[in-house]
């Protein structure tokens, strides 16, 4: 079989997997908008201790500035909890962490989802504060419809550690702020994770993060995943969450091709205990040499 039809297969199959509805355990529970990612943390699992690129704006800003890059990306998320929750995310962002000493992110996601419709707009920013240790700081604007209004902004804040070559520890807090009556919306959390290997051959990758807010107690995740390389063109992707927050289990799977200037990859992540309970992501990634 072709490389390219080879690499498209796993796309095939995601496509026909989101079409499913059948539930076959107790639903997952909405538990506000989905939290953003993109196909890579997604088909991963895991991400706060990887060196990132886009993913960073929403997973660990501080990473963002691990690696040298100039890129584009476009995005779609679908999360369905059932019939009556699907959340559609379309948007664009742009890291920079090339053309200056300070890393700069923006981006724009666009919500017509069932339960909300809206904007989302975030900011990053990160830096060195040692040569392999780095710091960084997202400014969120939420401007969403529902049930309830929701107009607020929030912050996450990140530290990303490059300890070896083949080795790099991750630590978030997100939505910093609060959320008053709206935790379900933007709920307080914090995370840390850890990442071994290289995303040029191999990575081996694992994450904690406590949600304060949605459960009315400190509920966590605990995630493992991986990623790699092969014949420098081929990306694969593997990953499992246990769930505490809503509930359940997910594994995720995820493909990607990727080349110098552009990269395609497409996430996948499906409950074990709702079969309507599923997430698909794709982004088109392009990379800019200033």
């Amino acid at each position: 079989m072709p490389t390219r039809a080879l690499a498209l297969l796993p796309l095939t199959l995601l496509v026909s997997a989101a079409g499913a509805s059948a539930a076959d355990g107790d639903p997952v529970p909405p538990g506000g908008i989905a939290d953003f990612m993109t196909a890579r943390t997604l088909g991963m699992a895991a991400g706060i201790g990887v060196a990132a690129g886009n993913e960073g704006i929403y997973v660990n800003p501080a990473a963002m500035a691990a690696r040298r890059r100039y890129a584009l990306e476009g995005m779609v998320l679908f999360d369905r909890r059932g019939a009556d929750n699907v959340d559609r995310f379309y948007g664009a962002s742009v890291v920079d962490s090339q053309t200056s000493a300070l890393t700069a992110g923006v981006s724009y996601l666009r919500d017509q989802g069932l339960a909300y419709s809206g904007n989302a707009f975030h900011l990053a920013l990160a830096g060195n504060l040692a040569e392999s240790f780095h710091l960084g700081v997202t400014g969120k604007l939420f401007s969403l419809q529902g049930a309830t209004s929701y107009q607020a902004a929030n912050v996450d804040a990140g530290a990303f550690w490059q300890v070896t070559e083949l080795l790099s520890l991750g630590f978030a807090g997100y939505n910093l702020v609060g959320s008053g009556s709206n935790k379900a919306v933007t709920p307080m959390g914090a995370g840390a994770g850890f990442a071994i290997g290289t995303d040029r051959i191999l990575q081996l990758t694992g994450d904690w993060r406590a949600d304060f807010d949605r459960g009315g107690k400190t509920t966590n995740r605990f995630a493992a995943g991986a990623e790699g390389l092969l014949a420098s063109l081929v990306v694969l992707r593997a990953g499992f969450t246990r769930d505490e927050t809503l509930s359940t289990n997910w594994w995720s799977v995820g493909v990607g091709l990727v080349n110098p200037s552009a990269a395609l990859d497409v996430g996948y992540r499906q409950s074990t205990t709702d079969t309507s309970a599923r997430e698909i992501a794709a982004t088109l990634k392009l990379f800019v040499n200033p």
